[in-house]
């Protein structure tokens, strides 16, 4: 109890950590939008408009979040903190603004997840750089698996604000609707966001020793980072462990391959790329096709299978900040990816062989599949996105492969556009996917460092120089 109040106190108000959870949350509703639209029927906001529009409408949030990425990563180090965070913010509230006064005008809702893209993008960098360089270091691992959680957080309510606002039963306001709906949930959350960025955020240490070299700063911005009056013994260690990796740093140049930092970069783009595939197929193939041939239950009439498919996610995710520091990094990873991989390739086998199958068995394994996903696979991803790279390749590492991830979700959705899913390339990709993580998690289970409990330049040496 001791430990969960420190942690709370110390960390959650103190820092933009809060204030990204809830910008990431508002993200992960907009993720949750782009699932759930792919169907064209019986959504009231499809209807007098193209295919090709819709599909424009699904991949201008991604858009925005490429675009966006690609201005920080060169731009990151020229902005404090806060002024990142406030526009994350402010970008926000202009899309909860016309979310709320006109959700079914197609050139509004266009624009304006484009701009929730922009919002998204900046807040995924800033805070997942943010925490790698202002966390404890017994309390890193922890602080990124609540980002993650408050974006699949985000799709969850989503998938539910859906199948709500579609649903004439569920309806009192004949006006509701989906869009408007998320614009009521991303308008108050940004607008306090964008306030408590102004009076909360204490800039990050390393940040400053690097960008400024302003040592008093720095060490003032530590202490209050750690809720203390006056430096202590651990504290002036870890201040100095930060100010020799921020000295390391100096000699560097921003370019992301080269000076021993390929080697962590290939790692954590691989490891996100397998994180790719299997939210893709989730994403475009099962949340919505597979889903709905496998579950046969429904609420008057409407299919439920998705939001219990996420919140099983996300209570998946809030586990998985419990549990994320028990085992050694490579071991947590390869545990979520084996057995996401096995249980994905066992309904593979299954739609391939089977004719006919107990309804409770294949969402049985999809659900388990998705749950233990985020044990691992999607935190420890994250995790090494925050720690892996110095703080002067730190910016231009994290956003390029954080733009790959947005450009990835794009292609794979035009794919899914344009090879349309039956049951049979559904089993197909299912195996192809579930061969795909296994291989990938010997890869990473050889090749990822325990970083727990480390120094950010400890953690930093760790995956340069490959040191176990």
């Amino acid at each position: 109890m001791k430990c969960g109040a420190w942690f709370g106190k110390r960390y959650l108000p103190r820092s933009n950590v809060s204030i990204g959870m809830m910008l990431l949350f508002c993200g992960g509703m907009h993720i949750g939008w782009s699932i759930m639209h792919l169907y064209m029927s019986g959504n009231r906001w499809a209807v007098g408009i193209s295919v090709d529009e819709f599909r424009f409408a699904i991949l201008s949030f991604f858009t925005g979040c490429g675009f966006i990425i690609l201005i920080v990563a060169g731009t990151k180090n020229l902005l404090p903190t806060r002024v990142w965070i406030m526009l994350s913010a402010f970008f926000f509230i202009i899309n909860g603004v016309f979310f709320i006064a006109m959700p079914t005008y197609y050139a509004a809702t266009v624009a304006t997840r484009i701009i929730a893209g922009f919002g998204h993008g900046i807040a995924h960098v800033v805070s997942i750089i943010y925490v790698g360089e202002i966390a404890s270091r017994n309390y890193r691992g922890k602080l990124v698996a609540i980002l993650v959680s408050s974006i699949i957080g985000g799709i969850a309510l989503f998938t539910i604000l859906s199948m709500v606002t579609t649903n004439p039963v569920f309806v009192v306001e004949p006006n509701m609707h989906a869009n408007r709906a998320i614009g009521i949930v991303i308008l108050p959350l940004a607008t306090f966001a964008l306030l408590c960025s102004w009076f909360l955020v204490v800039e990050s240490p390393i940040h400053t020793l690097t960008t400024s070299g302003n040592e008093s700063e720095a060490r003032s911005n530590l202490i209050k980072l750690r809720g203390l009056s006056m430096e202590s013994p651990s504290l002036m260690d870890e201040f100095e462990d930060m100010k020799t990796l921020a000295s390391e740093s100096e000699s560097l140049s921003p370019f992301f391959l080269s000076q021993g930092n390929f080697p962590p970069f290939q790692l954590v783009l691989l490891v996100k790329l397998a994180n790719l595939l299997f939210f893709n197929y989730s994403m475009n193939t099962a949340k919505m096709s597979l889903m709905s041939l496998m579950f046969t239950l429904g609420l008057f009439t409407h299919n439920w299978a998705p939001s219990i498919l996420m919140l099983s996610k996300f209570a998946g995710s809030l586990f998985a900040i419990l549990i994320i520091d028990l085992l050694p990094r490579r071991f947590m990873y390869g545990i979520s990816s084996t057995f996401t991989g096995t249980f994905m390739l066992a309904l593979g086998i299954i739609l391939a062989t089977y004719d006919v199958v107990a309804t409770w068995i294949p969402p049985f394994l999809y659900i388990v599949a998705e749950v233990f996903n985020t044990f691992g696979m999607l935190p420890v991803s994250e995790i090494m996105l925050s720690e892996a790279f110095p703080p002067k390749k730190r910016a231009l590492s994290v956003s390029s492969i954080l733009i790959c991830e947005y450009v990835g979700h794009m292609v794979v959705y035009i794919i899914y556009f344009n090879v349309p899913s039956t049951l049979t390339n559904t089993y197909i990709k299912t195996l192809v996917f579930s061969g795909v993580i296994l291989l990938k998690c010997l890869i990473a289970v050889l090749t990822i460092p325990d970083t727990r409990g480390k120094y950010p330049r400890e953690a930093v040496h760790m995956y340069m120089h490959k040191k176990k």
